[in-house]
C-alpha cells in the first residue's frame, strides 16, 4: 500500500490573509486536501505508472482541476513526428480524464492553435467548450520537447459543465441594446459612437460574479469618443439581462505630457500624392503613423512637403517623429530578438496615432493600435519615451499570444509584462543600467518616472514590490497599475540581481539580460494563460527556463526573486555568479523515481521534507515543489474565471513494491 504525502503550500497575501508554515517544516503527511478527488488520485497514479515518471501536480483552488502538471524525467515520446497534435492530445487527455474531472475531452475542448516553436517543441493550445460555445476564460495547453515528449500541461478547466443550457432567451441584437445602455449610465458619450467590435455567446462560469456557471452574450465595445475613452468587455446574462461583469479593456500607462526633447532622428517615410507619408514599409511590414489633430479619432496619415520637417506647427510638435522612429526600433526589437514578425506575429501593421484629443494624458494600446496624447502640464507627449511605446505596443503581443484579461492579477501582469519588455527595448537601444528600469523618465518634465522596476514604492504613485503588501481594490481594474511592481521586482532581481524592498531577501546575482528577455518572451508566449495569476506566471517562467537551457543554478536565481517577492515560498538556494562559475551537478546516487541528472523533481529545488513510505534501502530527501500563488483574495476575484489561486502540491510517494514493478 502506498502513503501519500500533501503539503500545504505557505500564502503570503493582503493583510487579513492567513498563512500556513513554511511546508520545509511541515510534516510529512498531512490530511488529504478537501479540494483533491480520490478518482484524481488514482487518475494521477496512472499516469505516473504510465508514462513511468513523476510528475508535479499543482491544483487551482477555485476549480479543483489541475493548474499545472509538469515532469523533468526524460520519458518516451507521445507525439510522432509529422503527427496530429491535437489528435495525440486529446487521446492522452482520454486516457487520463479523471484527473482534470472530464467526461468526453474530444468533446470538452475545441483546438485553438498549435505552433512548433524554435526549440522544435509542439504546443497545442484548446479552448473549453459546451455544446459548441466556449467557456470564458478556460482553456489548456499541452507541451511536448523536439522529440515528442509530454513534458507539461497548463490548464484553467472548469469541470461539470454539462448542465448548462447553451440556448439563449433573447436575441444578441437585444443583448447589445443592453450593453450599450449599460455603457451610456457609465460614460459621457452618444449612443451613435459606440462601435460594437466583438460579439460572442459564452459560458460564463466565473467565481467570482455568480453563484453557478451560465450562458451569457460578451461584448467588446468602443466608446473612444468619451470624456475618457474607453473598450468596454460587458458580459450580459444570455437568461435574465443582468450585466455580469464588465471592465475597461483600453490598455494604457498612466501619464501626462506635452512639449518635445527636439533630438534629430532618422527613420524610413513613403512618397504619394506629391508629398511624402510617414509611412515605412522597408522591411515588408507597414509602420504608419497618423494624426488625430487633437479629435478623438484614429485621424489620418501624417505628411509633409519635405523628407526632412515632420510634424512642426503643432501642438505637441515633433511626438509623430517620436513614435514613428520608436514603433520601428519596436518592431526591429521582437523581430531580431525574438524572430516575431510584428506586433501580430503575422507581418500585420503598426498605426501609432498622435495628438489624440486635446490634453489627453495618456497613451493607449487599442487593439489595432497606439494612441498617443499631447499631454497636460506636467508631461511631455508620450511617444518621446522609447520605454513607453515599447509597453504600448507589448500590450499588442500580449493581446495576439498569452490575451491576459485586463484586470485583477491577469491584468496587472499584462501590465508588468509590457513594462519588463519596455525596460528591455530600451536597454537595447540605450544601455543604462540605471534608467533602464525606470518607466517614462524621459516623458516627465520634473520630478521621478512613472515606474521604478527596482524599488517600485519610490515613484508618485507608490506600488507593492512584495505579496505582503498586495493591494485589494475595485479601482484600477482591480489594481493593474499598481500590484504589477511585484512582478517588475521580480523580473529586475532576476536580470541583474539586487535586494527587495519589503522582504529584505538579497538575489545575490542575476541571470543576464539576454537571458531573461528570452526567459519573459517564451513565458507569455507559450506559457501565460489568460487567467494567468502570479502563482501561475511563476510556474510559467520557471517552465521557460527548462526550455531555454537555463543552468541549476540560473533556475534558482529565477527561482529566489519570486521567492524574494513572496510569489513563491521557502528560502533561496545557494547562488553563485553565472558569469565566474558552473554550479555542480547533483550527486550521482541519487536514484529517485523522475529525478535525473541537473534536475530536479520539483520546480524550484527546494529540500523541504522528508517522503516516509516504506522503502527497500535508505533513500535521500525528496525535493518538492513550494511556489506559491499569492493567496486569500489577492487577485481580486480574475477576470473570467476567479483569480485566487491557493497551491496545493501533491507529491506521491511511490512503494518499494511499485518501484520493483518499474
Amino acid at each position: 500500500m502506498k502513503k501519500l504525502a500533501f503539503l500545504a503550500l505557505s500564502i503570503v497575501a493582503a493583510a487579513g490573509c492567513s498563512s500556513t508554515s513554511d511546508p520545509g517544516d511541515a510534516p510529512a503527511s498531512l490530511p488529504v486536501p478537501t479540494d483533491v478527488t480520490a478518482a484524481q488520485l488514482q487518475a494521477f497514479e496512472v499516469l505516473e505508472a504510465a508514462t513511468r515518471q513523476s510528475w508535479t501536480w499543482v491544483q487551482h483552488q477555485d476549480l479543483k482541476t489541475p493548474m499545472h502538471l509538469s515532469t523533468s524525467r526524460t520519458g518516451e515520446p507521445v507525439l510522432a513526428k509529422g503527427a496530429d497534435a491535437v489528435k495525440v492530445t486529446l487521446s492522452v487527455l482520454e486516457d487520463h480524464k479523471a484527473l482534470f474531472r472530464m467526461r468526453d475531452p474530444a468533446r470538452e475542448l475545441g483546438a485553438a492553435r498549435t505552433e512548433v516553436d524554435e526549440l522544435g517543441m509542439t504546443h497545442a493550445r484548446f479552448q473549453q467548450m459546451v455544446r459548441g460555445v466556449p467557456v470564458a476564460g478556460a482553456e489548456l495547453m499541452a507541451h511536448y520537447d523536439a522529440a515528442g515528449r509530454l513534458t507539461s500541461v497548463d490548464a484553467n478547466y472548469v469541470a461539470d459543465l454539462d448542465g448548462v443550457d447553451v440556448n439563449p432567451v433573447f436575441s444578441a441584437s437585444d443583448a447589445l441594446s443592453m450593453v450599450k445602455a449599460d455603457i451610456l449610465t457609465r460614460s459621457a458619450v452618444s449612443e451613435a459612437s459606440l462601435e460594437a467590435e466583438e460579439q460572442k455567446l459564452v459560458v460564463y462560469a466565473s467565481n467570482e460574479h455568480l453563484t453557478r456557471p451560465t450562458l451569457a452574450y460578451q461584448y467588446k465595445v468602443r466608446a473612444m469618443a468619451a470624456e475618457e475613452p474607453a473598450i468596454w468587455v460587458v458580459t450580459v446574462d444570455a437568461k435574465t439581462g443582468d450585466i455580469l461583469h464588465r471592465y475597461n479593456n483600453l490598455q494604457t500607462i498612466q501619464g501626462q505630457g506635452n512639449g518635445v526633447l527636439g533630438d534629430m532622428k532618422q527613420f524610413e517615410v513613403s512618397t504619394g500624392n506629391g508629398a511624402f507619408v510617414m509611412t515605412d514599409a522597408a522591411n515588408g511590414v507597414q509602420i504608419r503613423t497618423l494624426t488625430a489633430a487633437q479629435q478623438q479619432v484614429r485621424g489620418t496619415s501624417v505628411t509633409s512637403q519635405s523628407q526632412n520637417s515632420w510634424d512642426t506647427g503643432v501642438p505637441g510638435a515633433g511626438a509623430a517623429v517620436d513614435a514613428h522612429f520608436n514603433a520601428a526600433a519596436v518592431y526591429k526589437y521582437y523581430k531580431e530578438k525574438h524572430g516575431r514578425n510584428a506586433i501580430d506575429g503575422a507581418g500585420g501593421p503598426l498605426i501609432s496615432t498622435v495628438h489624440f484629443g486635446q490634453a489627453y494624458d495618456n497613451a493607449a494600446w487599442d487593439s489595432t493600435g497606439m494612441l498617443y496624447g499631447d499631454g497636460g502640464q506636467m508631461f511631455r507627449p508620450l511617444s518621446v519615451s522609447i520605454d513607453v511605446v515599447g509597453h504600448e505596443f507589448t500590450h499588442g503581443v500580449i493581446e495576439k499570444t498569452s490575451n491576459l484579461v485586463y484586470e485583477n492579477q491577469p491584468g496587472a501582469l499584462n501590465e508588468a509584462v509590457a513594462d519588463i519588455f519596455g525596460a528591455f527595448i530600451e536597454h537595447e537601444l540605450k544601455p543604462d543600467p540605471v534608467n533602464n528600469w525606470k518607466l517614462g523618465e524621459t516623458v516627465v518634465k520634473s520630478g521621478g518616472p512613472l515606474r521604478d522596476m527596482k524599488n517600485p514604492g519610490a515613484v508618485s504613485q507608490a506600488q507593492p514590490s512584495h505579496m505582503s503588501r498586495f493591494v485589494n481594490t475595485q479601482q484600477d481594474n482591480g489594481g493593474v497599475h499598481i500590484n504589477s511592481g511585484i512582478i517588475n521586482n521580480a523580473a529586475y532581481l532576476m536580470t541583474v540581481g539586487g535586494v527587495n524592498p519589503v522582504s529584505k531577501v538579497e538575489v545575490a546575482f542575476g541571470i543576464g539580460w539576454e537571458k531573461s528577455e528570452k526567459l519573459w518572451y517564451r513565458a507569455n508566449s507559450k506559457y501565460f494563460l489568460q487567467t494567468t495569476n502570479f502563482g501561475q506566471a511563476a510556474q510559467g517562467v520557471l517552465q521557460a527556463a527548462k526550455d531555454i537551457g537555463l543552468t541549476e543554478n540560473e533556475t534558482n536565481i529565477v527561482e529566489c526573486a519570486f521567492k524574494a517577492t513572496g510569489i513563491a515560498q521557502g528560502d533561496c538556494a545557494s547562488l553563485v555568479d553565472p558569469q565566474s562559475s558552473t554550479p555542480g551537478v547533483p550527486d550521482s546516487d541519487d536514484d529517485e523515481i523522475g529525478a535525473s541528472p541537473g534536475s530536479d523533481d520539483g520546480a524550484d529545488g527546494e529540500d523541504d521534507g522528508e517522503d516516509e513510505e516504506v522503502v527497500a534501502k535508505p533513500k535521500k530527501r525528496r525535493r518538492l515543489v513550494t511556489q506559491a500563488s499569492s493567496g486569500c483574495n489577492a487577485a481580486g476575484g480574475g477576470a473570467d474565471l476567479g483569480g485566487t489561486l491557493a497551491l496545493v502540491a501533491v507529491v506521491v510517494g511511490l512503494s518499494a513494491r511499485r518501484r520493483n514493478k518499474r
